[in-house]
């Protein structure tokens, strides 16, 4: 196969600026590389809060965004043993170096020395990318390219079911119906919950949940949230995911009696006034949930099965030249999940 020399590719290009530009097509230059051919990358939060002003996460400077990508391997180096040219595979974003300490003890997600690409180093908004194979994993063709870009979110959402562990019948409280809460919805549903609420106060984002499978939505802004979910549950919700990760005073005020609290959204500039009693009288357990390494098998699996379908929650399918301005109204909240095909 002969390849071109160089590739269009959106980088950082410094506060809130999104750049395409044309760089060469990247070398396999380790035993471990494999150059991939990108089918279709997907727009994460984490790429809206890099290109935030001020930003929220902080990228390096000329870094390729995009980390929610699947493609075609092109070529490996001489070490990459399980992967062929002409495999199709997801990309794990986020590579920890397996000798830490946290490492060592079987939390990969949580190493003190992870890397990100996307972040730290080039990602997916681009042509052809060269990633690590040990951050690879092979995926059937009968996924479609459209739900295989959820992969890398569905494995970090089902990390956080795999946590609340919910029982059919239980009631869902997702906090949030950005794309994260959204595919919180459609895994929960799949596992046979009863009501699955929303709370959200985008008047947008809350008619497209409540189109997509929500059985109620509750407006924080108009409604007492608590009393609004004991009225439809009775003692509240046996499991609430705060897909913001500032509304852990929310959360609890609306669980149940030895309800699962799931801490799922990112913002490191949120604060909440806890208060111990509410957590031990009602024996609340709050369980954080980071990156899902080790749910990539789940992940495809349910996308293979068909027990999950997301493809509904794509708003915005772009090619690079649509990025910059897709990714304005996506952080403006006009939009759910959008993708970068290639």
């Amino acid at each position: 196969m002969t390849l071109p020399e160089t590739m269009s590719a959106a980088i950082f290009a410094g506060e809130g600026q999104l750049a395409i530009v044309e760089r060469p097509i990247p070398p396999i230059s380790s035993p471990d590389d494999v150059l991939l051919k990108i089918e279709v990358c997907g727009i994460c939060g984490t790429d809206l809060r890099f290109l935030s002003v001020p930003p929220v996460l902080t990228c390096k400077p000329g870094v390729i965004l995009g980390h929610e990508y699947v493609g075609e391997v092109v070529a490996v180096g001489t070490g990459v043993k399980h992967l062929v040219p002409g495999d199709r595979v997801a990309v794990m974003p986020d590579l920890p170096c397996g000798h830490c300490r946290t490492c060592r003890a079987g939390y990969p997600n949580l190493c003190e020395n992870i890397q990100s690409i996307g972040g730290d180093l080039d990602g997916g908004f681009a042509e052809y990318a060269v990633a690590p194979a040990y951050g690879l994993i092979k995926i059937p063709a009968s996924i479609p390219a459209d739900q295989a870009a959820f992969i890398e979110l569905l494995s970090c959402v089902t990390g956080g079911v795999y946590k609340a562990a919910p029982m059919p019948g239980e009631n869902v409280l997702i906090i949030g119906a950005g794309p994260a809460g959204l595919t919180y919805m459609k895994v929960f549903k799949a596992a046979g919950v009863g009501q699955v609420i929303v709370a959200e106060v985008n008047p947008w984002r809350a008619a497209f949940a409540l189109e997509h499978g929500a059985d109620r939505i509750i407006n924080p802004r108009e409604e007492d949230p608590g009393q609004a979910i004991r009225r439809c549950t009775q003692d509240g919700a046996e499991i609430v995911v705060d897909a913001v990760g500032s509304a852990l005073d929310l959360a609890i005020a609306c669980a149940g009696r030895a309800g699962r609290i799931i801490v799922f959204g990112e913002d490191a500039k949120a604060r909440c006034t806890v208060r111990p009693f509410d957590i031990q009288h009602r024996q609340l357990r709050i369980l954080g949930s980071y990156i899902g390494l080790d749910q990539y098998p789940r992940a495809i699996q349910m996308l293979e099965s068909g027990a999950v379908q997301l493809t509904d929650l794509i708003t915005h399918r772009l090619s690079l030249g649509q990025l910059a301005e897709g990714i304005k109204e996506l952080a403006a909240g006009r939009g759910a999940k959008g993708i970068c095909v290639l």
